[in-house]
Order: structure tokens, then C-alpha cells, then sequence
């Protein structure tokens, strides 16, 4: 009414998801999934190079040849063997709306052959953005953190196969178009 606040935004700062998943694995076998310095991290497993960053402890750079020259940039700021695994990543240069994420697993073992896996991402989007832009952003990065935790359930679960198989799936996305009664022949190109 009177333009207070007008340029501020109504979504500031981080925004947080949360997302967990029960698996039917040791909280031990799904540890090594999520942690970066281990060999055996899942993203490794799928074709990622992870490499250390030298004289930086807790550091570690990811290359994923889907995204060319950009680099992940992690930082493990906790990580306790078997239970927690909390690591900032920001990807350089930046290529998409989000400027770093604080990604935090949380297990919880139910038995010796089950736990409970908690994820909570804190993102830090590109201030330029509009509020509706990280509206849509959040939306995107909600379904992210929940497919995260859906092919870490399949990997821990069926194995690295079944994980591989995953995702080729969400690229080979069909749409049957023939049932939606269009006369292609009606349709005119922009000028």
C-alpha cells in the first residue's frame, strides 16, 4: 500500500527440502552410496570422476560427462560413519538456477537389514531470480531431491544395473501424441 519492502522478495534465503526413504539394505552398505570420499559412491559407480582436491581436506571436485566442463565442488562439513553424511556442493561455472545446495543424509538402521534414510537439502538459488522463477525452481529441485532418494533405494536395493536402467528411462521419455486429435496439416509456422 505505502511501497514499503516493494523490492524485496518474498522467498529469501535457502530454501529447504526434505524427502526420506526406507531401505531394505544395512545402514552400512547405503553409507558408501552417499559418501563422496568413498570409492564405491554411487555417483562413481554411475560414470562420475570424483577426485580429492589437494591441500583441502574434506574437498572433492565431480565431473559428470553430461555437463561437460562444469565441476562439482563439494565440501564434507560432518560425516559420521554409517549415519550421517552433510556436504555443501555448488556446480562452476554455475549453469542453472541454483547456486549451491547443503545436502544432509541421515540414517537411521530399523534393524540389521533395514533403515531409514532422511534427506534435507538446504538450496541457495540465483538472487536475480523472480519470486515465481524460484517458485518453479523449488518445484524442479523438490522432485530432484525425491528421485535422489528413489535411486539410492533402487541402487542399494537391485544394484547398479538396475540404478543405470533408471535413468536411462527418465531420458527416454515418450509422448503419444496420436491420440490427442490434431490436424498437423492446420498448424502454421510463426512468421
Amino acid at each position: 500500500m505505502f511501497g514499503f519492502n516493494k523490492n524485496k522478495r518474498a522467498i529469501e534465503g535457502p530454501v529447504e527440502f526434505t524427502a526420506e526413504v526406507e531401505i531394505n539394505r544395512p545402514a552400512s552398505e547405503v553409507f558408501h552410496l552417499i559418501d563422496v570420499s568413498d570409492p564405491r559412491f554411487s555417483q562413481a559407480q554411475r560414470g562420475a570422476e570424483v577426485k580429492a582436491v589437494d591441500g583441502k581436506p574434506n574437498h572433492f571436485e565431480m565431473t559428470v560427462e553430461e555437463f561437460d566442463d562444469a565441476v562439482f565442488h563439494f565440501e564434507v562439513l560432518e560425516r559420521v560413519e554409517g549415519r550421517r553424511h552433510k556436504a555443501e556442493c555448488a556446480m562452476v561455472p554455475q549453469l542453472f538456477a541454483l547456486v549451491k545446495a547443503v545436502e544432509d543424509h541421515i540414517i537411521e538402521p530399523m534393524d540389521d537389514n533395514k533403515c531409514l534414510v532422511k534427506l534435507v537439502v538446504s538450496a541457495e538459488f540465483d538472487p536475480e531470480l523472480s519470486d515465481e522463477e524460484v517458485a518453479n525452481e523449488a518445484a524442479v529441485m523438490s522432485m530432484a531431491v525425491t528421485g535422489d532418494l528413489e535411486k539410492l533405494l533402487v541402487h542399494a536395493e537391485e544394484g547398479l544395473e538396475a540404478v543405470k536402467a533408471l535413468e536411462e528411462e527418465e531420458f527416454n521419455v515418450e509422448f503419444d501424441l496420436g491420440e490427442l486429435d490434431i490436424d498437423w496439416d492446420e498448424i502454421e509456422p510463426e512468421q
